[in-house]
């Protein structure tokens, strides 16, 4: 893929991730003034990550990456605004939630409990476990990246009181 093809594809995405944000945003009652921000960090992360993985970085290392991106931008505008973190934070993470491994690894069980051929179940239960870990390490990084900037901060916030 060409530079200019993966800045189309990158726009494109973080474009629909935007989208996804914003239902995500309002389904949780953020106020209207958040609500632009909350686009931008959301587009900003998802394209973060699919950059990072057409590189060749692994999906659950993009995804701490992105999630990262996110909680330092959400705990930026928090400040700002005087509000919590998890107010920019929640609906841009919810697009980098990873739908598809779980997905994949509930149906690689199920199929395991239909297969009557053991050969066959034995590939699928490592499919399914494979992507079931994925999808936990991913959710467990997810949560990792957004809350570590805010907690840094308020690390550093209570640090700079107690030296006063």
């Amino acid at each position: 893929m060409s530079g200019a093809e993966l800045a189309v594809s990158l726009i494109q995405k973080g474009c629909w991730a935007a989208v996804a944000t914003l239902g995500f945003s309002i389904l949780f009652n953020v106020p209207k003034y958040a609500l632009p921000y909350c686009a931008l960090i959301g587009a900003f992360g998802y394209a973060l990550r699919a950059a990072l993985t057409s590189g060749g970085l692994g999906m659950v290392s993009a995804t701490l990456c992105a999630a990262l991106l996110i909680g330092v931008m959400a705990t930026i505008l928090a400040q700002r605004y005087g509000v919590s973190g998890t107010l920019f934070a929640v609906g841009p993470a919810i697009p980098l939630v990873p739908g598809s491994y779980a997905y994949k690894a509930v149906m690689g069980i199920v199929m395991v409990a239909e297969s009557p051929q053991l050969e066959r179940s034995t590939e699928l239960l490592l499919t399914a476990f494979d992507n079931g870990i994925k999808a936990v390490l991913t959710i467990l990084f997810l949560s990792f990246g957004i809350a570590l900037p805010g907690l840094a901060w308020s690390a550093l916030q209570q640090g700079n009181r107690a030296m006063r």
